[in-house]
């Protein structure tokens, strides 16, 4: 990742954040401390993907566990450059009345700017864990899968020569 589009990256959510204003606070009490993704399927569900190779893996096992559980899944988002189409996105999931959950693989800073609004618009991170993952498309699945099906205990992945990046999942 490069201090460029780091930096970018920090001033869209400084941007999305000057216009959400104070007036999102409206998901912090959805998902009850203990309660996983997959016991509450009422909730639609949102994957987040940065545009790398290790997508169409980590959406399979999600869409697996999502049809496994009854869940209602939305497109997934796409990391599209770098535009603010996916910060506009979690802004208009933010500021809809009804909740929903995200799971994602991408990289560290985009993590970091999409969490960091996720919990300023009162949301909840269930789950964020580092990962160094390679090609390997049953590992991709299973991340995935996991990150549905039980967010709690969803262990990182490690391969020392894999791609940097880190899953996640929240309420917001």
């Amino acid at each position: 990742m490069t201090t460029d589009r780091r930096t970018l990256l920090k001033g869209l959510a400084a941007v999305g954040l000057a216009f959400s204003g104070g007036s999102l606070v409206q998901a912090a009490t959805v998902l009850p401390a203990g309660k996983t993704l997959a016991g509450n399927a009422t909730l639609p569900l949102t994957a987040v993907v940065s545009g790398s190779a290790l997508d169409s893996q980590f959406l399979a096992g999600v869409a697996a566990a999502a049809q496994q559980h009854g869940m209602q899944q939305q497109p997934a988002l796409r990391l599209n450059g770098l535009d603010g189409t996916l910060l506009n996105h979690i802004h208009a999931l933010a500021q809809d009345a009804r909740p929903a959950m995200l799971v994602g693989l991408v990289d560290d800073a985009t993590a970091t700017v999409l969490l960091d609004l996720v919990r300023s618009s009162g949301g909840r991170v269930l789950s964020q864990q580092p990962q160094r993952l390679g090609g390997d498309a049953a590992q991709l699945a299973a991340l995935g899968h996991g990150l549905v099906a039980s967010p709690e205990r969803v262990l990182s992945a490690s391969n020392p020569q894999g791609t940097a990046c880190v899953s996640f999942c929240c309420v917001i």
